[in-house]
């Protein structure tokens, strides 16, 4: 996580990192990214987890709708290392 780059824009900070494939990072993960077309990411090193809220915002979404997208997307949240530490 040293020397990531840090961009501070109005009332937000965006945080650059790389993938670390390493288990206690993933295991004390608490973020939640956002891809480039609208999807929430729970896991930075899956892409079969995916929940769209761009469609839906666009849609007319009201905030009761978009945090139900956002409570789905911390349920998928499922450490990415578990698969290999049973193998």
């Amino acid at each position: 996580m040293q020397n990531r780059r840090i961009y501070f824009l109005p009332r937000v900070k965006v945080e650059v990192i790389r993938p670390i494939e390493n288990t206690e990072f993933c295991a004390h993960c608490t973020r939640l990214r956002v891809t480039s077309d609208g999807k929430l990411k729970p896991c930075l090193m899956r892409n079969d987890n995916l929940v769209d809220f761009l469609t839906t915002m666009r849609n007319g979404a009201d905030d009761e709708e978009l945090t139900r997208l956002f409570v789905q997307a911390v349920k998928r949240r499922k450490p990415y290392y578990e698969g290999s530490m049973h193998a």
